[in-house]
């Protein structure tokens, strides 16, 4: 019997097909049913190399060596004043370390929480309202200290215009990251964010600190310079902003109140009552002219036993120099620009506009508040009374610092610095 292959040709016309076109027959394919894609939530989570990558090694250098050099001046500068008042040499140093110790437990744990938490539109919310409140409180129910009302108590004594600076840091970076296209416009977009400027400078103004106003205002305007408003609404604002100011110390002399202009009588004729009105003023350009070129040494300050006031304060700078001389003085400001310098250039190579907006506004909080403690201390600008960032006493500040770069060091982590 003749074997028969069970795939033969087809028979008919197909038969006639070449062999290389031939297949044998096969099942037909049900078509598959196409099932969409869920949308995948967006969530941003950082690999573990991004979590855990070194933060900016200068900037943290930078910043221990400011801490460190400031907490021996400030031993230097307050021992006699602390036996006298208090009995004890190491009164304000004490003090002064336990709040360093808390700020860098703050600074080392903010270094690894993700700056992008403050992007948060609640928490954003809760700290302008409980800032301002606090700030309201102030005029309510403050604590006086040297003739100043800047704290208040609950439970324990601060300065809330220090947490306000940090606010509006925030508040104006969280602006600038969502609607960057809006501050483009001048009603909808630079109105609020002048106006935000404004209510956080009059809120310290009305606590008779001019010094923190200006601070406000330049960490404002630096940071409107860097974000998406056009140049010619910021310059149309600086204008209006001196005209105003002009005409408002004009009704002030027409009416008496006569505070401002006394404070530049005073910037201009600095020995012309050196028992009253330019006291601090005079005997900090004494305290400087005595350092010479070197200084008298280290803890060798004449100054500061009763004729230098605030030494451990306002006035910490002109100690430095009277005790290290103009090289010291002159070390203190190249730290302070090198600090500055670091801070823009990681704010250059963050990674998002938000990271950036905080970088810069951090920055120049501290560059602002450092060099106008120097020229108030060296009489290039009128006196206003402020302190020298990580030199002068103060727990608040130190805290509040500390933090604040703890924040800037975690923007290093995840900006592009090679």
């Amino acid at each position: 019997m003749e074997n028969v292959r069970k795939d033969t040709k087809p028979s008919g016309g197909s038969g006639n097909l070449p062999p290389q076109q031939w297949k044998p027959n096969q099942p037909k394919k049900k078509p598959q049913r196409q099932v969409k894609p869920e949308p995948v939530k967006s969530v941003v989570v950082p690999p573990p190399k991004e979590r855990w990558a070194k933060f900016d090694v200068p900037l943290f250098v930078i910043t221990l060596t400011l801490v460190v050099f400031g907490a021996g001046m400030l031993l230097s500068a307050s021992f006699a004043f602390g036996m006298r008042e208090f009995d004890n040499y190491y009164h304000f140093f004490t003090n002064q370390s336990r709040f360093i110790l808390i700020g860098l437990g703050i600074m080392i744990f903010l270094s690894f929480v993700n700056y992008r938490i403050l992007m948060n539109k609640k928490l954003v919310i809760i700290a302008t309202v409980g800032t301002v409140v606090l700030m309201l409180g102030v005029m309510l129910m403050g604590v006086a200290q040297g003739g100043a009302t800047r704290w208040i108590n609950i439970g324990f004594v601060f300065q809330p215009s220090e947490i306000l600076k940090f606010v509006l840091i925030v508040v104006l970076a969280y602006i600038t990251h969502h609607h960057p296209e809006t501050l483009q416009r001048f009603r909808k977009g630079f109105v609020p964010f002048a106006l935000i400027i404004m209510i956080a400078c009059g809120l310290v103004f009305a606590q008779r600190h001019l010094s923190g106003t200006i601070i406000m205002f330049g960490i404002g305007l630096t940071m409107m310079v860097v974000s998406p408003i056009r140049l010619p609404y910021i310059v149309v604002a600086i204008t209006a902003l001196a005209v105003m100011v002009a005409i408002g110390v004009l009704v002030m002399k027409a009416s008496g109140y006569t505070y401002f202009q006394d404070r530049i009588d005073s910037w201009r004729a600095p020995e012309s009552d050196v028992q009253g009105a330019t006291f601090q003023t005079y005997q900090s350009l004494v305290t400087i002219g005595s350092g010479g070129w070197f200084g008298l040494g280290l803890g060798n300050s004449h100054q500061k036993f009763s004729f230098l006031p605030a030494m451990h304060n306002d006035f910490i700078f002109s100690v430095i120099v009277e005790e290290l001389g103009f090289v010291g003085g002159v070390f203190v400001m190249i730290l302070f620009v090198v600090f500055i310098l670091r801070g823009f250039y990681i704010a250059v190579n963050a990674r998002d506009r938000f990271g950036m907006m905080l970088a810069v506004g951090i920055t120049a909080q501290i560059g602002i508040q450092a060099f106008l403690n120097i020229a108030v201390a060296t009489n290039s600008v009128p006196n206003t009374g402020i302190s020298l960032p990580f030199f002068s006493y103060g727990g608040t500040s130190i805290v509040m610092l500390l933090a604040q770069i703890g924040i800037l060091l975690n923007i290093s982590r995840k900006a592009k610095i090679g």
